[in-house]
């Protein structure tokens, strides 16, 4: 997007910014369209434009340095490890008073002077830019080339009205929409779930309106019926907290334990069947025996019904989970017939465990019975 037959100077007659002010880039490439330019530049060549310590005030920026946030971390990290994608991901808003091209027949190429620089969105980036500029080298920041978009006139006014609330517009991503880029949950989906299709956005469903299971019912059934004999899986899957934290990190080994290469549609149905059945057991279960260090029951029913599923005579053959339906195990017999009162004895066990375990307690019941140290201790 290389243009030089541009009109050499592009300004607007609202001045909110000093005109006095100029910042001078040489851009790689730059294009124009109506009111608004496009231009990349290298991170090199931006790293004065926050070095101020008032650099917030400066660029009428809508809010200032926000400091070690954890998305500043990442994209600090970013810039260090993998410049490219730093200035592939995202780019930067400013609005201008003017902005006047100085065509050059040099061996240095066009300079774009941008008059009274406001910085609309980006803010966060430009101060990260200047930060990391006595860490990394010049050769290193010119490996990151950064989109500019610079508007003037009514499209600057535009711009800040979109940007202002641009917050309210959005959709942050998670990590469960992230699970799209894992191959083996890509190879799931693509296998015959017979009258139903399967993502890891919508979980399971059998038409555009008929949700049969979701992604999150998939992760904590898989962890239930999971052959590690330790149960982290279950305790990461029990709350929406746990599960973002295990989905957002595919090379784990608590994640590589529930999804990988051998997953089935019919191993996938079997987990969320026995986990559903050990659910309802507990469900079906009387109040009088949620009391007291029966609220086990109430606050960690992952780690029972995890437990129970180790627990039916002859155990589930849970390392054949996702062996095709021509499996000599009974498991649709098996978990419909065992599976709920297997569930019941396992709840009434560990909560006399618990009271065994623990006799002496100095902090309620719902602080201390989703705790990992706790199942462990009640699951060995």
């Amino acid at each position: 997007m290389r243009r030089t037959d541009v009109d050499p100077i592009f300004s607007s007659a609202e001045l909110p910014i000093a005109a006095e002010r100029v910042l001078s880039l040489r851009p790689l490439r730059f294009g124009q369209l109506a009111r608004r330019w496009a231009v990349d530049v290298s991170a090199a060549d931006l790293t004065s434009v926050a070095a101020p310590v008032d650099a917030a005030r400066r660029l009428w920026a809508g809010r200032g340095y926000l400091g070690e946030t954890g998305a500043n971390r990442r994209l600090a990290q970013m810039l260090e490890e993998r410049p490219e994608d730093f200035g592939a991901a995202g780019h930067i808003v400013l609005g201008a008073e003017a902005v006047e091209l100085h065509p050059s027949f040099g061996p240095f190429g066009d300079s774009l002077h941008i008059i009274g620089p406001e910085c609309i969105d980006g803010l966060q980036r430009l101060k990260i830019i200047a930060a990391m500029e006595g860490r990394l080298s010049h050769e290193h920041l010119q490996r990151s080339v950064i989109r500019l978009e610079i508007c003037c006139g009514p499209e600057r006014d535009r711009a800040r009205r979109a940007h202002d609330g641009a917050e309210e517009c959005l959709n942050p991503s998670t990590a469960q929409d992230r699970l799209i880029r894992c191959p083996d949950i890509v190879r799931l989906m693509e296998q015959d779930w017979e009258k139903g299709s399967f993502d890891p956005r919508r979980g399971m469903t059998t038409g555009p309106h008929e949700p049969r299971f979701s992604m999150a019912d998939v992760t904590s059934a898989l962890a239930c019926l999971s052959v590690d004999p330790d149960p982290i899986a279950a305790h990461q899957a029990a709350t929406p907290e746990g599960r973002e934290a295990l989905w957002s990190d595919r090379f784990s080994p608590v994640y590589r334990s529930l999804f990988h290469g051998r997953m089935s549609p019919v191993g996938v149905m079997r987990a969320v069947e026995a986990w559903e059945v050990a659910h309802s057991a507990l469900a079906a279960m009387p109040r009088k025996v949620r009391q007291g260090y029966g609220h086990l029951i109430e606050y960690a029913p992952e780690l029972i019904c995890w437990k129970a599923c180790r627990s039916i005579p002859h155990q589930l053959p849970l390392h054949l989970l996702h062996h095709d339906s021509k499996s000599a195990f009974p498991w649709e017999q098996v978990i419909e017939r065992d599976l709920p009162a297997v569930t019941v004895r396992t709840a009434k066990s560990l909560v006399a465990r618990y009271r065994e375990v623990r006799p002496e307690r100095r902090r309620s019941y719902k602080a201390e019975a989703p705790e990992l140290d706790l199942w462990r201790e009640l699951a060995w």
